[in-house]
């Protein structure tokens, strides 16, 4: 009888950490749904263009980085945090794909991208990350490796892959067998406009 009860307690666990996932999950894809509709707001308010990365600065030095652009749209109550990494260190857990933006971090805009269904925007960050746009525009040859993706993205957040915002809006759960996949494609649009 108590060899019984422990198998069901094992598995009542098991069941309640696996809803915890999942949950942690689809809050992390509402937050990102969230980013999309304030992107496509910020683009309608700005001519068609992107939001910045940090690099792009206001005539008073203050930074014009989305995370404060973005405020106006998404409201005080955004976290910018997903839910399955309580314990990470940097104030927002979500980063802009550099690659969307100019040299001095400007916004493209929209109409420049050639593949908004296929173009991440905004992605996870890895945990040894804290800057709030990836730095993918330093790839050798432009090309981002597995090994680069994956020392910025923390592409196995959940499970086996991540969350990831399209540039049209869209969000979608991909493996990091997928993202793989998508990398080795020559010209990929993956991440390049």
């Amino acid at each position: 009888m108590i060899a019984i009860v422990g198998v069901l307690a094992a598995l009542v666990i098991a069941a309640t950490g696996g809803v915890r996932a999942r949950a942690g999950a689809l809050q992390c894809q509402s937050n990102l749904r969230q980013m999309g509709v304030a992107m496509n707001l910020y683009a309608g308010d700005n001519k068609g263009r992107l939001p910045s990365s940090s690099h792009q600065r206001a005539s008073d030095g203050s930074s014009l980085s989305w995370t404060n652009t973005f405020a106006v749209y998404l409201g005080p109550d955004f976290i910018g945090r997903c839910p399955s990494v309580p314990d990470h260190p940097a104030r927002v857990t979500y980063a802009l794909n550099d690659l969307l933006t100019a040299a001095d971090g400007s916004g493209i805009r929209l109409s420049d991208c050639r593949s908004p269904v296929s173009t991440m925007l905004v992605g996870e960050i890895a945990a040894g990350q804290s800057s709030e746009h990836f730095h993918f525009a330093g790839a050798a040859r432009g090309r981002v490796t597995n090994a680069m993706f994956k020392s910025f993205v923390n592409a196995e957040v959940h499970g086996t892959g991540a969350n990831y915002l399209f540039v049209d809006g869209h969000v979608q759960a991909l493996a990091w067998t997928e993202v793989q996949r998508r990398l080795a494609v020559t010209n990929t649009p993956f991440l390049n406009p």
